[in-house]
């Protein structure tokens, strides 16, 4: 109906609008990831180069964390056409997640098989809640890889499935972040009971297609896939630490039958699947990382959790029903394993749960509500616009307080991570001091791309003057010295002959 047209546009035009609105100066700066990405893309643009003067790489070593090429070479296509600026390098996640508002709203349709209503609802959703509006104002590679993900997920499993189309987008959104490859042995499996196991000749092209990508991926990948493993909690020293613990806990039988690698590691995973559905991960508090979420806030609001969650029980309950007569629901086996793999990538690490490894987990709760909200109008068909009202009302005052504090408080008071008057006072000190030695102040040890994105130094400035630390024990190198910097842990780490000092605490001061 033409309806309901409007109101998908209106939709649109709502998360288009939150999501742009001072896209640039809300967060005030750019955090070293965004930095980072936005100076590769530079200097890609002007040397065919990065950082590490490594000629159009395909992984890019940044401090040693090793990003994926996608949106940096997204980012060094733009600032052909466009402006080397904040926006611009938030654009692409920005756009990523207006559309994925859009894409919300025919997965709802064609995938979970909603009436048009939920279906808008779901969209709405999308537009409004918290984790996909935050996510989308930073320039988050994980934003754009959940966007050509879920659409290689429509093209797969729509009825009119496009195997080709939908292998496409899987590559591009491997090459963009590495969630969508860790998620992407599910999806062939999935993929293969989806059509049926003994249909091979049917999923036999997109599985082949799918494990070409993967393979590529696996083989060309291989340093991210190194970097990436010492985060996991099987390779992270202070686990193995507490399974020594653990394990001398038990003796004799006890122990081979309790105290192995296989029960403890199954425990830590258990527990972290707990977590990443509890109520203080996912509405209260968040994670511990200041960028993934607006402080006092999390990542789905109240009413969107809750039918969520009785959407899972219910979906539990008819499995555990069906396991008697094994008559299962496809389509909701189908879901919930999309719901639970989704957090593959977040459980197996130390720091989990973790937001932008799940954020595929959180697009998966919103459809769940979705089908709770849609599984209610048919109940209760009499009581359908109460029904609905009733959850517009209540997710209208949930987002009124939400966007009050976002747009009227945070933007004042960011969070100290962020040295929000990092780029006045470096372009200040280029300006007065571009001739003396200075000493910035910089505990993390990232401010030099920073400095170096927000002076926009020539490749032939940063590649001559560039000077890294060695690496620290996970290998991650941090900034020493560029140009007439020094970068130093505290004040007092500063060479005798460095009069000039800029930190967060003191600005920029010059000592006579």
């Amino acid at each position: 109906m033409k309806s309901n047209k409007i109101l998908l546009i209106l939709i649109f035009l709502l998360g288009l609008s939150l999501r742009f609105l001072d896209l640039a100066k809300i967060p005030a700066i750019l955090n070293r990831d965004e930095a980072a990405l936005a100076y590769n893309a530079h200097l890609i643009l002007e040397s065919g180069k990065d950082e590490w003067q490594m000629p159009m790489p395909l992984v890019f070593k940044s401090f040693g964390d090793y990003k994926l090429p996608g949106y940096i070479y997204l980012l060094s296509t733009l600032f052909r056409f466009l402006p080397e600026n904040d926006f611009v390098t938030r654009l692409p996640s920005a756009l990523a997640g207006s559309f994925l508002i859009i894409l919300s709203f025919f997965f709802a349709k064609n995938i979970l098989k909603v009436k048009t209503r939920s279906a808008l609802l779901m969209a709405l959703m999308i537009a409004i809640n918290p984790v996909f509006f935050f996510y989308s104002r930073i320039a988050f590679e994980a934003n754009v890889a959940l966007f050509l993900f879920v659409l290689s997920l429509y093209f797969l499993m729509k009825e009119k499935s496009n195997y080709l189309m939908g292998s496409m987008l899987m590559f591009a959104a491997v090459l963009t972040y590495n969630t969508p490859l860790l998620l992407l042995p599910f999806i062939i499996l999935l993929l293969i009971y989806k059509i049926g196991f003994k249909k091979v000749r049917v999923w036999l092209f997109p599985v082949l297609l799918l494990s070409i990508v993967l393979l590529w991926a696996v083989i060309n990948f291989y340093s991210l896939a190194a970097q990436k493993s010492g985060i996991t909690i099987f390779n992270d020293s202070s686990i193995w630490e507490k399974f020594a613990v653990y394990r001398s806990q038990f003796a004799g039988f006890w122990q081979v039958l309790l105290g192995n690698k296989y029960v403890f590691y199954a425990q830590i995973l258990w527990q972290n699947l707990i977590k990443s559905f509890s109520l203080n991960f996912l509405v209260e508090n968040g994670g511990s990382h200041p960028w993934h979420s607006l402080p006092g806030f999390s990542h789905i609001f109240y009413s969107v959790y809750f039918l969520a969650i009785f959407m899972l029980i219910d979906f539990i309950g008819e499995i555990v029903i069906a396991l008697k007569d094994k008559s299962f629901n496809k389509k909701h086996i189908i879901f919930l394993y999309l719901l639970i793999v989704g957090l593959a990538p977040s459980v197996v690490t130390v720091d989990s749960p973790h937001a932008t490894r799940s954020l595929f987990f959180f697009f998966m709760l919103i459809a769940f509500a979705t089908m709770f909200i849609d599984k209610l109008a048919i109940i209760f068909s009499k009581k359908t616009n109460l029904i609905f009202a009733i959850f517009l009302f209540a997710i209208a005052v949930e987002s009124l307080v939400y966007y009050q504090k976002y747009f009227f408080i945070y933007s004042k008071q960011q969070p100290t991570s962020l040295f929000v008057d990092y780029q006045s006072l470096i372009k200040e000190s280029k300006e007065k001091y571009s001739d003396q030695k200075i000493a910035v102040v910089d505990d993390g040890g990232y401010q030099y791309i920073l400095t170096a994105w927000y002076l926009k130094l020539t490749s032939e400035e940063f590649f001559a003057t560039m000077k890294y630390q060695n690496p620290d024990n996970i290998k991650f190198y941090y900034g020493e010295r560029l140009l007439n910097y020094h970068f130093v842990k505290k004040a007092e780490d500063k060479s005798s002959d460095e009069k000039i000092i800029l930190s967060q605490e003191l600005g920029l001061v010059k000592y006579e």
